[in-house]
């Protein structure tokens, strides 16, 4: 084990774990980059030197290889290590360099130590020695060239200088014996010099580590001084910032009432003279600068010392408020030391006074309820005069209470942990529900702050009267989802519930209907009683509906349209029921003002996910089969079918196509003949046609109900009005041409202008015009169907009420409007002969305009029974089949006289 350890230490490189260690190996390494070159250096001349001195009998090979070898690597190693000088590297790298530099050394003078071992034997035997030292000085300078690194050194020299110094003592020469004695102790005494040298450079690194050490010590320790200087100046001058930055006056005398120190504030606050209030000053000659000031109480400088004795012997802490001689307020906090000195800071508090004065007056005169509340018990420390009248307390109620008795019951939980949570501290972002005195609920928006009252932490509040508008926002929200006339949900409140049922439908997987409703001859209530009366109609039914709903969700979209929607299962069976209810909530007539209307309705419904996946789809499919119920005879309801949907879409085509049906030349007239009872024909009237380019002629039955539900009426009925007449001005018969005018085109109120302008273009007569206009037009609004039918006669044209007894049929209105003819309506002329209640109609409506003055003519004349009979009854004209069918106008030319210039002129139109 020593044998062991000994090696061990021989042999032992350094460790870069202890500063001292790493000290070491870092100066080794900068040694070694000197040094070590110069040893590649001893190499290369001891290379050149073995083969310079070997016999030229021996194999090239031989002589030079190794020599040229280590020359090569010395050459290399000797380039790497210059290069190192420049590098400082850290303890663990220079260790790593060490440990590489004694292996390539080792290995390097094995080789050569082996090579020249073997050349003993190839020389002759007076060549020996001086081979041998040659090798032996070589291994010499190589050990010394690495004396810094003794472990490398002594492997060096036991690798290479002694194998050669026993291969001298064994050879049995005499001389070679002595020299191989020699250089045994020459390598022990070089052993032990390079043992000595490198104690010496261990001890020198260890000095001058504890010197590094000592000094970064020395340093450390000035560093800490000269800090615990600038701290220490640091502490002084914060304290005399803080001293001199202090909002109170501070000031601190001794047992003598001698100033020990005060601060910049104490001076300015009390207005002395900075040069002469100093360490030492008494308190005397202070109060007699304060007094010269004008910085004093009410009272003598004698009255004054003689209160600061009293303190001064008192040993209990004494606050007090003192009002100065220049209006300042000071609050002084008397601290009594045990020299029987004292510390006293003197606090100007005379804005602060002043802005008291300021909140009592606007707390109390605010006319919106203010109060102070504590933080901690809620009680009410405070309260002004408006929130005694707001809430419908005394004072003395109020002051009695707290902050939760103001909060409805259901709150009184949250009260606490607001204040707790904010301290007192709340916005007028959020209102919250109050109850006043006589249990009215208010809604009230709070801004409070916190502050100090009467020594307590409290708040203060300022109170909003939200109620009303808050109900205004309710109610604007409440219109903005909800029809004003019907006050069911409107078509956004629609778009909302139809996207959650479809959600919620998508996410069970479900189902729900949409049920398209429509009222039916709804639009005649408005034609011949007014729009007052449709919306009243319109409301009753509407309650009636949401009655029937049960729950569905039921919405007006405008006119008389309204959606349904339903999600009770069992669709769609549900849905039926839902539609047959509705139905049923109009059984019963509906009463207004004395008049009673009978109204149905016709309902189309589609079902989620059967007959669409999204509102698109669904709502249209709906409206398809709303449109089948209607056109197969109203009052229906009808589930949508897949030919529904191609139905709908012919209409909407049919419907675009009309757009541009004028401008195409899609549309032309026919004329019907209108005669005398004595037989001579008197006019025609005019019947508006369409040719379709692909489906040929559409019936007015299908395209004028189109045309008056898109407002294309307008635009149509200006084009038959302006083509009859251009017509007419071609006849040379003077015969009447009667043009049919539409309510909407009345509504507009630019008639009287249109048909002037259609005067002045064509030329015509006014006479010869009759515009025919229906009961509807004309009750909507009296006054206002006045004032036109009067210009429209200014014109000089005449107005003919057409379709008479299928409306309102009022006596009052036929006074009252400027009519030059009465139309007796088809259905009735169509019953004569058959039975006797029709006779008996037309016997009064001929009588009732005879009386009147005016002409009568019966439509839908279709047989001699029926003209003889109207003849017989004294009807004044007539028009129908028997008369003539409506015919293109060349039909009868022969009763116009119809020039060539008038087909020119129709064919230039």
């Amino acid at each position: 084990m020593n044998i062991r350890r000994y090696f061990r230490r021989w042999f032992y490189i350094g460790s870069a774990a202890t500063p001292a260690g790493g000290a070491l190996l870092i100066e080794q390494f900068r040694i070694l980059t000197s040094q070590i070159p110069v040893l590649y250096g001893v190499l290369i001349v001891e290379s050149v030197s073995v083969s310079y001195v070997l016999p030229a009998s021996l194999p090239l090979w031989f002589r030079f290889g190794v020599p040229g070898a280590l020359l090569l690597i010395s050459v290399i190693r000797m380039i790497y290590w210059i290069k190192l000088r420049k590098v400082v590297p850290t303890a663990e790298q220079a260790l790593k360099h060490l440990f590489k530099t004694r292996i390539l050394a080792s290995a390097l003078n094995a080789v050569f130590a082996v090579w020249t071992l073997v050349l003993f034997d190839s020389v002759e035997a007076d060549s020996r020695a001086p081979l041998a030292l040659l090798v032996f000085l070589g291994s010499v300078g190589s050990a010394y060239c690495l004396g810094s690194f003794p472990s490398a050194a002594r492997l060096t020299l036991l690798i290479s200088a002694v194998p050669i110094s026993l291969r001298l003592l064994i050879s049995g020469e005499a001389l070679h014996v002595c020299i191989g004695i020699n250089l045994c102790m020459l390598v022990v005494l070089l052993i032990r010099m390079i043992n000595t040298n490198y104690s010496d450079l261990v001890n020198l690194v260890a000095s001058r580590a504890d010197l590094a050490v000592e000094g970064e010590r020395a340093r450390s320790a000035e560093l800490a001084a000269l800090t615990e200087q600038a701290n220490a100046r640091e502490i002084a001058d914060r304290f005399d910032s803080a001293l001199n930055n202090m909002s109170q006056g501070l000031c601190f005398f001794d047992g003598a009432q001698r100033l020990i120190v005060c601060n910049r504030r104490y001076v300015d606050m009390y207005d002395l003279p900075p040069d002469s209030v100093k360490p030492g000053i008494s308190l005397r000659e202070i109060v007699q600068l304060r007094f010269e000031a004008g910085s004093h109480p009410a009272m003598t400088v004698d009255e004054y010392l003689a209160w600061r004795d009293q303190l001064a012997v008192s040993v209990e802490q004494h606050d007090s408020v003192v009002e100065l001689a220049n209006g300042r307020v000071v609050r002084i906090y008397h601290r009594p030391m045990p020299d029987r000195g004292w510390v006293a800071t003197h606090e100007d508090i005379t804005d602060l006074r002043r802005r008291e004065a300021s909140f009592r007056l606007l707390f109390e005169e605010n006319p919106l309820p203010m109060w102070v509340a504590d933080v901690d018990t809620l009680e009410l420390l405070a309260v002004n005069a408006a929130t005694c009248r707001h809430y419908g307390y005394s004072r003395e109620q109020m002051l009695s209470m707290n902050v939760e008795n103001l909060r409805v019951p259901e709150d009184i939980r949250k009260v606490r942990d607001e204040f707790r949570q904010h301290q007192g501290m709340q916005t007028a972002h959020d209102t919250r529900r109050h109850v006043t005195a006589d249990g009215r609920i208010i809604e009230v928006a709070i801004e409070a702050r916190p502050l100090r009252y009467n020594g307590r932490d409290a708040c203060v509040a300022v109170a909003f009267d939200m109620t009303d508008r808050k109900r205004a926002e309710q109610r604007i929200l409440h219109l903005a989802w909800h029809d004003a006339l019907t006050d069911l949900p409107n078509r956004a409140a629609l778009d909302g519930h139809f996207s959650k049922v479809l959600d919620a439908a998508r996410e069970r997987s479900g189902s729900f209907a949409v049920l398209c409703i429509d009222f039916d001859r709804f639009k005649q209530i408005n034609d011949l009683f007014g729009h007052s009366m449709g919306d009243a109609a319109l409301r009753e039914a509407s309650r009636r509906l949401q009655m029937a709903s049960q729950g569905a969700f039921l919405a007006r979209i405008g006119g008389d349209e309204f959606i349904a929607i339903t999600e009770q299962d069992p669709l769609p069976s549900s849905a039926e029921l839902l539609a047959d209810r509705l139905r049923g909530a109009l059984d019963q007539d509906i009463e207004i003002d004395g008049h009673s209307f009978e109204l149905d309705l016709s309902i189309g419904i589609a079902v989620y996910p059967r007959d669409g996946h999204d509102a698109r789809s669904l709502f249209a499919n709906a409206d398809a089969a709303l449109y089948r119920a209607k056109h197969e005879g109203r009052g229906a309801i009808r589930f949508f079918t897949a030919t529904m949907d191609q139905q709908l879409r012919d209409r909407r085509a049919l419907e675009h196509d009309l757009k541009s049906a004028v401008a195409n030349g899609e549309l032309y007239l026919e004329y019907q003949p209108q005669r005398h009872a004595g037989g001579e024909i008197i006019g025609f009237e005019a019947l508006v046609r369409w040719m379709h380019p692909q489906r040929g002629i559409v019936p007015p039955a299908e395209f004028i109900p189109i045309a008056e539900e898109t407002d294309l009426i307008v635009e149509i009925g200006e084009w038959v009005l302006r083509e009859a007449c251009r017509e007419a001005a071609c006849w040379k018969a003077p015969l009447q041409v009667a043009v049919n005018v539409s309510a909407i085109q009345f509504r507009r109120g630019n008639l009287q202008q249109l048909v002037g302008d259609v005067l002045r273009e064509t030329g015509i007569s006014p006479a010869r015009l009759e515009l025919e206009i229906t009961e509807g037009v004309l009750i909507e609004n009296v006054a206002r169907a006045t004032l036109m039918l009067k210009g429209l006669k200014r014109l000089g044209v005449s107005i003919a009420l057409d379709d008479f007894g299928t409306g309102y049929s009022s006596l009052s209105y036929l006074q009252s409007f400027p009519l030059d003819r009465i139309k007796i309506d088809r259905s009735f002329i169509a019953s004569l002969g058959r039975t006797d209640r029709s006779l008996a109609i037309v016997r009064a409506v001929i009588g009732l305009a005879h009386g009147l003055g005016l002409p009568v003519l019966a439509e839908g004349v279709e047989t001699n029974d029926q003209l003889r009979t109207l003849i017989s009854e004294g009807c004044d004209e007539m028009q129908g089949y028997l008369i003539g069918r409506p015919r293109r106008i060349e039909v009868y030319a022969n009763l116009l006289g119809r020039s060539d210039a008038a087909g020119h002129m129709r064919t230039a139109t």
